[in-house]
């Protein structure tokens, strides 16, 4: 286990003794992944995004401009297969190179492609862009219209605030996948899994109850130690958590906000505390809500920084 003390865990832990009879976790993720198996908006197959180059030889070769330029930069080699696809993003695998990964030039790599705001569907878009500088008050006034100016720029704004948070939460030490570079609409990053396929989401891993208990051990601690940089993740759950050889590995921050900018920092972050729970109890773990948020500031503020809240009030 990653984290020996385990005491506010096993005080606080309402076990869901009928875990592993009970088929509502099953039928619960069964409907899930039966909703999420439609097409999505404006999902763009691999022969899509080759039909350019498919057509004519001299044109480029992906019709998506962002992945282009990191084919270009060499950056990747060849785009593999479909890996995920959502109604915000669709992920696809691809071949680093030399340039873009030293120590094995074969490794698999994963690009996230991001859909046309106009179409993606995350709610509250308002609310995670509050606190957030766009110095060009040209472009904040275009965004505020929804102009196709506006639209394009809150796009790679999008973008560049996930990969920044990457980036910063990488060199923290909290597991999330290395981020390598962004282009357009589409962020290069570590793939977190391996040839046979890509490690599993906390919610389709199908734990032991001896593993949930100690992958929301994993999910707490890190999300204090995001929460020690002064930032909240804003879609904290098991459908953002992968599973990989033992780890818990956290994914997806485009709707990350910074404590101090946020007015409304400590509604997301108990709204992520609560998304956590909910989501371990399809799991047959039922942590509760008051008790992991009061280890989340315990943890932050054992692992301080210059970002660090200092509110105690759940100490």
């Amino acid at each position: 286990m990653l984290h020996n003390s385990q005491s506010w865990l096993d005080d606080e832990l309402e076990a869901d003794s009928s875990f592993e009879e009970d088929p509502q976790p099953q039928q619960y993720f069964s409907l899930r992944a039966h909703r999420l198996a439609r097409k999505p908006p404006r999902r763009r197959s691999v022969k899509k995004l080759l039909e350019e180059g498919l057509k004519d030889p001299k044109a480029p070769k992906f019709s998506d401009p962002g992945l282009q330029e990191l084919y270009e930069k060499q950056l990747f080699s060849e785009l593999l297969w479909e890996l995920r696809s959502g109604k915000e993003a669709t992920v696809y695998v691809v071949r680093a190179t030399e340039k873009s990964w030293p120590d094995n030039p074969e490794a698999l790599l994963a690009v996230k492609l991001y859909v046309d705001s106009r179409v993606r569907s995350l709610k509250n878009d308002a609310l995670y862009r509050q606190g957030r500088l766009v110095s060009d008050q040209r472009m904040k006034k275009a965004i505020d219209q929804r102009s196709d100016y506006g639209i394009s720029a809150q796009n790679i704004l999008w973008v560049e605030e996930e990969y920044r948070q990457l980036h910063a939460l990488h060199q923290l030490g909290v597991p999330v996948p290395r981020p390598v570079a962004h282009a357009g609409n589409a962020i290069l990053m570590e793939f977190v899994g391996d040839e046979d396929g890509p490690a599993p989401r906390l919610s389709e891993a199908g734990l032991s109850r001896e593993e949930a208990q100690e992958a929301l051990e994993q999910a707490v601690h890190n999300l204090g130690l995001i929460l020690s940089a002064g930032k909240i993740h804003g879609d904290y759950s098991t459908f953002n958590l992968l599973w990989h050889e033992g780890r818990v590995v956290v994914i997806d921050f485009p709707q990350m906000v910074e404590w101090d900018k946020n007015p409304l920092a400590m509604e997301i972050l108990e709204r992520d505390v609560r998304g956590l729970c909910r989501t371990f109890g399809h799991l047959g773990i039922h942590p509760k809500p008051e008790a992991v948020i009061r280890r989340v500031w315990q943890i932050a503020h054992a692992n301080p920084t210059r970002y660090t809240p200092m509110e105690v009030s759940y100490l």
